[in-house]
């Protein structure tokens, strides 16, 4: 039946992880059908049926949530892709089978993998002979750990607060919502809105050339499609490939970035690590599987193409305290001594993160501004329609005082990060929200007001989770027949998220922004409220979404297109509707809050929006040098 029941679910291109398995394999069949499962998770705009799901739909049907004894002992023949990463939370939602792990048995794990043909990068260096002496100390207190101590998933104080009180906001639901009775509206698509440019205003940008070039879009990299071994190319089993594919993607960039840090060094891959002699100190990177706390450390577990091994950072590390804020599927390396009990014993870890000293660029001929904007929200009864119409009148030349006719005067470009109308089903009850309740009227409306944006200025424009297009990221652009009239403006772009472009010089890393989600879901001590410093975890990581199975679905690409290849000038995000902006490392980090009021929704999960908020950046320096306040004709 376990068999049947996946196999099921990937015939319909759904994924499931073993804590799900568990809980509802022994319902299958008897008392729910395949069907209302993928309804159910059809409702909650995912394909991946993780344990949150899974208990969800259990209290929906009124069944027991309880995993028996004779569940749990099957999960070594749980029928999951053996390619696919183990996610962080199945270890421990299966009975803590991971941490509860005799050092005996992780070493015959480590020998069973190492058995494979790998290559290995090992220079060596020795360990002072009294450090080497306190690794029997921690190796003791691991030994305690494993066998007896209690662990759980380090998300921190409030990170559990945080993922339920947060966990709709901004998720894209596809769902079939019960019949509503749509009584005629009125409303406008902005037709009749013209704004001229003011005659005696003198736009110094008029006459300076743009020099742009898109160097990053979706649209641009070829994919193919994973071979499978079935030679019938079953589609789950395509799918599952494709995953596996992304995180060997991910894995060779983001080492590649790795090596290039001088720290980094006497790499061994995991599979080789039984050949490495107990004194020698050497350094391992690979995927970050599981995180989990004890009373000594923390316990990774750690994989890369060779095999995976289970990594012990103690308390006294001086990187213990940043080691909470690593995501899982992020990409890490530790340093240390690997154990002949099979444990890798660290005392630093890297992330990809930014160097320190980068070249300066050199001065471009004419000042230059850009203007970042995003979650426009078009169609949204909440739609800071005043404001917006504001905010288009100065870009046409009527200001209030010096400062801006100066800023005005040289605005060349404007960039949109997603999000740009309110879309249709993307929530349950969001037709009451709607004034445009037509998808295509949305943007129809959305074009007209574009349209009395300047000519002279170049609209960068790319989607977010609420507008006509792939729900999963990366997303390559808009669905063209719903946004067609976007497409039609003749001073747009049209970009995908994430995208770079370079802009005389410097690169800008556009992006929707959904990836601080997750970030703030693990991270203890982040939020909402301010954005900029989730960003800087991601650019840390150098990852832009890198927990799977979170809240933000990833398409199955068999390429990582979300990781951050090289080190832009600045990063634009929107999604939270919250302004903040940070400098991190030479990288300016801008989220560039929102068009829309709060809403309803907005109150009951306690996000207080910043709309009308308007970033100006000095594009020679890529710095924010001035916030403007529309937010009064909101």
């Amino acid at each position: 039946m376990g068999d049947e029941f996946v196999r099921a679910l990937m015939a319909n291109r759904y994924l499931i992880t073993p804590p799900a398995y568990f809980l509802l394999v022994g319902h299958y069949g008897k008392s729910f059908t395949l069907a209302e499962l993928v309804k159910f998770a059809k409702s909650k705009g995912t394909f991946i049926i993780d344990e949150g799901i899974a208990r969800e739909f259990l209290a929906w049907k009124g069944l027991p949530m309880e995993v028996g004894p004779s569940e749990v002992d099957k999960e070594e023949s749980t029928p999951e892709p053996e390619s696919t990463v183990e996610k962080v939370g199945v270890a421990e939602e299966a009975g803590n089978d991971v941490i509860s792990m005799e050092p005996a048995e992780i070493q015959q794990d480590i020998s069973a993998s190492s058995s494979a043909s790998q290559t290995s990068i090992s220079t060596g260096e020795s360990l002072q002979e009294e450090e080497f002496n306190g690794l029997s100390v921690h190796e003791e207190a691991m030994n305690g750990e494993i066998s007896e101590g209690e662990s759980f998933v380090s998300t921190g104080t409030d990170a559990e607060e945080n993922r339920v009180n947060c966990e709709d906001y901004d998720i894209l639901r596809i769902y079939e919502p019960e019949e509503i009775k749509k009584e005629a509206r009125e409303y406008s698509k902005y037709e009749d809105v013209l704004i001229e440019l003011n005659p005696d205003f003198e736009f110094r940008s008029r006459v300076i050339k743009p020099k742009y070039e898109v160097k990053f879009d979706v649209r641009k990299v070829k994919l193919r499609p994973p071979k499978v071994k079935n030679g019938n190319g079953k589609e789950g089993e395509v799918i599952v490939e494709a995953y596996a594919s992304l995180f060997r993607s991910r894995l060779k960039k983001l080492r590649k970035i790795l090596r290039e840090n001088p720290d980094v060094r006497d790499v061994v891959d995991i599979g080789k690590l039984s050949y490495v002699r107990a004194e020698e100190e050497v350094t391992i990177i690979g995927l970050v599987n599981s995180k989990k706390e004890t009373n000594r450390g923390l316990i990774f577990e750690v994989e890369d193409a060779t095999g995976t091994v289970k990594v012990f950072l103690p308390k006294d590390s001086e990187d213990y305290r940043d080691a909470f804020k690593v995501l899982p599927d992020a990409v890490v390396a530790f340093r240390g001594f690997y154990s002949k009990k099979g444990i890798f014993f660290a005392n630093r870890f890297y992330l990809p993160d930014v160097p320190i000293y980068r070249k300066q660029k050199p001065p471009i001929e004419e000042k230059v501004y850009a203007i970042l904007i995003s979650d426009i929200h078009i169609g949204s009864r909440e739609f800071c329609e005043k404001a917006f119409l504001r905010f288009l009148e100065w870009l046409n030349g009527y200001v209030s005082s010096k400062e801006e006719e100066e800023i005005v005067s040289r605005v060349k470009y404007l960039i949109i990060a997603g999000d740009v109308v309110d879309g249709v089903g993307i929530y349950p009850g969001q037709y009451n929200d709607l004034i445009i309740p037509d998808i295509f009227d949305q943007y129809e409306a959305l074009a007209n007001l574009l349209a009395n944006v300047p000519e002279h200025i170049t609209m960068f424009i790319g989607p977010g989770n609420h507008d006509a297009a792939r729900p999963a990221i990366p997303q390559p652009e808009f669905y063209k027949e719903y946004a067609k009239p976007l497409y039609e403006l003749k001073n747009a772009v049209i970009i995908s998220n994430p995208a770079i472009i370079n802009l005389h010089g410097r690169d800008f890393l556009i992006a929707h922004g959904r990836g601080i989600e997750d970030v703030v879901s693990f991270v203890p001590g982040l939020s909402h409220h301010k954005p900029a410093l989730p960003m800087v975890e991601l650019l840390k990581m150098r990852h832009l979404a890198p927990t799977f199975g979170g809240k933000v679905p990833i398409a199955p690409d068999p390429e990582d297109l979300l990781v951050i290849e090289e080190v832009p000038d600045l990063v634009h995000m929107g999604h939270v509707h919250v302004y903040d902006a940070i400098v991190y490392r030479g990288v300016q980090l801008v989220n560039s809050a929102t068009w829309q009021a709060q809403t309803e929704f907005q109150k009951m999960v306690n996000i207080v929006p910043t709309p009308a908020k308007v970033p100006v950046v000095d594009v020679e320096s890529a710095r924010v040098v001035k916030v403007l306040d529309f937010s009064r004709w909101c």
